[in-house]
């Protein structure tokens, strides 16, 4: 998963933005030949916590992939894994697959 990602993400269960992320594992790749002229997130930058300003932050965080960890919600205290990069968003009452 993309840090990139928490830019869109809102928590399932209450709507509440940005979702906190835990990392456990991430790797590191290279994606990014150059800066973008603007910061590629625009509402929140996970790379650095806050919201976007620097575009310089784009290539860094564009080369890490988060692997394994979680998105925790700090309204409601749901909590998501992450497993193998892919964010699992059920809600916790929804046990439909």
């Amino acid at each position: 998963m993309k840090r990139r990602l928490l830019d869109l993400l809102a928590c399932p269960s209450c709507l509440s933005f940005p979702l906190e992320l835990i990392v456990e594992n991430e790797i590191k790749e290279n994606r990014l030949p150059t800066t973008p002229e603007r910061p590629l997130c625009e509402r929140w930058c996970a790379f650095i916590g806050s919201q976007p300003e620097d575009p310089n932050n784009c290539i860094a965080c564009m080369e890490l992939e988060v692997m394994s960890g979680k998105l925790s919600c700090k309204s409601c205290g749901a909590e998501y894994r992450i497993e193998g990069g892919v964010p699992r968003m059920l809600r916790p009452d929804d046990t439909r697959f």
